[in-house]
């Protein structure tokens, strides 16, 4: 079976020590950051390939599961992966119910998917193209992610639920039908529609 461990040292220990920073980024954070510190192979892949994209990204979210399981091991951290939001939380901060909740969250089904190096290599370029129209869709919207909570009014740390009600609020009151200004109107729907693909 083919192996990416040549690489998997480096990576993780990248990623850790950029967690120790930020423990609440992104997949994208996280690769461009490889990308940036000439990580391996992340400073080969060009992001509007698609099967570098894809490539980029089994590395990252196999990676990820890896380091999730070597902080259970050590009784460090619990690492909490989902699609755009990557979260590492010290055990000892953790009441008791979190803990049994971070218990079902170990049993992530796309955990064995990341963790076989086989979709790596084998994933034809037509699966990967299915595969990567939402998640390119999130990835070129995380690069607008902050000007469009910006435009709402909102910290960075926002949610869907809080874009949700934060677009209500603001398309009532900038509607044009009640007075308001419709180019203010029309910035708050499109940056709602960007920060919709943030959050799928």
């Amino acid at each position: 079976m083919h192996s990416l461990n040549p690489y998997l040292a480096s990576i993780l220990s990248s990623i850790d020590a950029f967690l120790d920073i930020h423990p609440l980024t992104s997949e994208h954070t996280l690769i461009k950051h490889l990308q940036q510190n000439a990580i391996e192979p992340f400073e080969l892949f060009n992001l509007a390939q698609a099967k570098d994209l894809f490539n980029a990204h089994f590395l990252c979210m196999h990676a990820l599961y890896h380091l999730k399981h070597q902080y259970a091991a050590q009784k460090t951290y619990h690492l909490q992966i989902h699609a755009i939001q990557i979260e590492r939380l010290e055990l000892a901060s953790l009441s008791q119910v979190e803990t049994a909740q971070s218990g079902i969250i170990n049993a992530d089904p796309l955990e064995a998917y990341y963790l076989d190096p086989r979709h790596y290599f084998e994933t034809q370029e037509d699966d990967i193209q299915a595969m990567l129209k939402s998640f390119w869709e999130k990835y070129l919207a995380q690069d607008e992610k902050h000007s469009c909570l910006q435009v709402l009014e909102l910290p960075e740390d926002a949610d869907a639920v809080m874009v949700q009600q934060q677009y209500r609020r603001l398309a009532q009151k900038h509607h044009p039908d009640k007075g308001g200004c419709a180019i203010r109107f029309n910035e708050i729907r499109q940056a709602k529609s960007v920060l919709d693909k943030c959050f799928k």
